[in-house]
This record gives C-alpha cells, sequence and structure tokens, in this order.
C-alpha cells in the first residue's frame, strides 16, 4: 500500500514537471466581454490605439520550472506580439461600444505593457500547482494638441489554480486572464468612457 502512495505521488510530480526542457509558443486567446451595450454618443468618437510592449524578454510569456517552483526551464512564448493581442483587445472593446476604430483619428489610446507574465508556483497539494499571472498596463489617451485627457496604471495578479501539468496552454491560460480583467477595469472605469466622449 505504502508503496502504491508514492507511485501515485511519482506519477503526479511527473505530470506537473512535464516536458520541463522542451519551449514552446501558444496563440493567445482574448475572450471578449459579453452583454455589451452601444454607447449613447460613441458612433460620433473615432479613436485610435497603439500599444507599446516596454518588457525587456518582449516574446516570453512564462516558464517551466524544475523541483515545483526552482530554478526556469524551457520559455513559453507568444505566437503573435503581446502588443497586438492588447490592442486588439481594447479595439474589440471599443467597437462592442460603438466607437470607430481609426488608425489615422487625432484621439489616441495608448497603453504602455510594463508586465505581462505567467509564473508556476509552490504546489498547493503533493501533485497539483497554480499559474499566477502578473500584468501592469500603463494608460493614457491623448488629444490632437497634446493634451493627457485620462490616465490610470491597471494591475492584476488572475490565478490559474489546479495544475497537474506544465503545458504552454496552462501557463499561458494567467496572461490571457490578466489581459480580460485588465480590459473589465478599463472599460468598467466612468473617467475612461468620458474622456473618449467629451475629448
Amino acid at each position: 500500500m505504502k508503496a502504491f502512495r508514492i507511485l501515485v505521488l511519482v506519477a503526479g510530480l511527473a505530470l506537473l514537471h512535464g516536458c520541463g526542457a522542451i519551449p514552446e509558443t501558444e496563440k493567445l486567446v482574448y475572450e471578449p466581454q459579453t452583454d455589451v451595450a452601444p454607447i449613447q454618443g460613441a458612433d460620433g468618437v473615432t479613436v485610435n490605439v497603439d500599444v507599446v510592449d516596454d518588457r525587456e524578454d518582449k516574446s516570453r510569456i512564462s516558464s517551466k520550472k524544475y523541483s515545483y517552483g526552482g530554478f526556469e526551464m524551457a520559455s513559453i512564448h507568444s505566437e503573435e506580439p503581446v502588443e497586438n493581442v492588447v490592442q486588439s483587445a481594447i479595439e474589440q472593446e471599443l467597437q462592442a461600444r460603438g466607437f470607430v476604430v481609426d488608425a489615422d483619428a487625432p484621439l489616441t489610446i495608448h497603453g504602455d505593457i510594463e508586465k505581462l507574465y505567467s509564473e508556476l508556483h509552490l504546489i498547493d497539494t503533493f501533485w497539483t500547482g497554480k499559474a499566477v499571472g502578473d500584468s501592469q498596463i500603463d494608460f493614457v489617451i491623448g488629444s490632437k494638441d497634446g493634451e493627457t485627457l485620462f490616465s490610470r496604471v491597471i494591475s492584476v495578479q488572475p490565478e490559474y489554480k489546479g495544475l497537474m501539468y506544465q503545458s504552454g496552454e496552462n501557463l499561458a491560460r494567467p496572461v490571457e486572464l490578466a489581459i480580460e480583467e485588465t480590459m473589465d477595469q478599463l472599460f468598467a472605469d466612468p473617467a475612461f468612457i468620458d474622456a473618449l466622449l467629451n475629448q
């Protein structure tokens, strides 16, 4: 019986380890907000969106780990530049509310990605772990005259629990959640919407 428990433990830990030496590339998928209604007056506002990735390592979004929270092994990379994913998310939410997105618009939403990463944390039980996102994006709305109409830093740390295998898909999920939570906070901010409508 004791030997069986040891075998189960080893099998579970092996699953969490996964193929720790093999790098992976994942496509980040953004899930748009649901039940979004057009905002009155938004169809008369044209806005440009510009997002920049200020991170030192621009393609890496996570890393596999050895010894359950120990040193990093193979990296997880985003298939598409993360600034494109974030910019597309902002544009989708704007259009869902009736705003017009145009690269030549004088009104610009600018985003600076300072942090966007997922890290495998220590084991919760003998054979499960969790990945935690760490995101910080600085947002500014600028007018055609260079005036700052809105400014906010949004930081989120979503958790993805119960991991039994540290695959690229599992480790990328907190990054997707971080982008979604960031959009939730940004578009729920009345000052953000007012800055767009009253420019």
